[in-house]
Formats: structure tokens, sequence, C-alpha cells
């Protein structure tokens, strides 16, 4: 009995270090607002799987997942009516470079 205690003790001592670490890992760069400086579009990408899309007239929300590598999948709808869409990225400082159909769009780091 005593040695079944240590090992479920061990294994749960491994676990909890490891749920330690994961949670100081880094952030995720994408999470954050961002705008792209001639168009004045803003997106915040949100740790809640939501995109915002906005301007200064209007405002979307969709869900989105990160897929690697350095993919972002928006979906645009949820029977699929509208496809979904896939846009490559990279984040380099303050910067995020949105990548749809071979075009670059750069947007700046709300701070």
């Amino acid at each position: 009995m005593t040695v079944i205690k240590s090992t479920l003790t061990r294994t749960l001592l491994v676990l909890f270090c490891f749920v330690i670490l994961t949670a100081c890992s880094e952030d995720d760069p994408l999470i954050g607002t961002w705008q792209e400086p001639d168009s004045g579009i803003t997106m915040q990408f949100k740790d809640d799987g939501n995109v915002v899309m906005s301007n200064d007239k209007t405002s979307i929300s969709l869900p989105f997942t990160t897929q690697e590598p350095n993919t972002i999948l928006v979906k645009a709808s949820t029977d699929g009516t509208i496809p979904d869409q896939t846009i490559v990225y990279r984040v380099e400082e303050n910067k995020l470079i949105l990548t749809v159909d071979g075009v670059d769009s750069v947007f700046s780091l709300v701070k």
C-alpha cells in the first residue's frame, strides 16, 4: 500500500509540475489588438477563440483557430455557406503580417 501511495504521490507531483510549467509558457503572440494603419481596420484576437474585426463604422466577431505552421482558420459561417478563410501569419516585434492569396497586410500592435 505504501508503494502505491508513493507512486501515486510522485505521479501527481510530476503532473502538477507539468501544469505549472505549461501555465508559465510564453503567451500566444497573436492574442491582442492589431491595427492596419492605412485602412484603420482593427483585428482583436481574443484568447476565447474569437477575432473581432472592425473599422470606424462596423464590427464583426468570428471564431478562429490556429494551426501549424503559422496558419489562422477563420470560420465565416456556422453552416458552411461562406467558406472558411485561411490566413498565413507571422509576428515580428510589434507587427502582425497576414498573408492572404500571396498578398501581405501589416498590422501594428495597439498598446
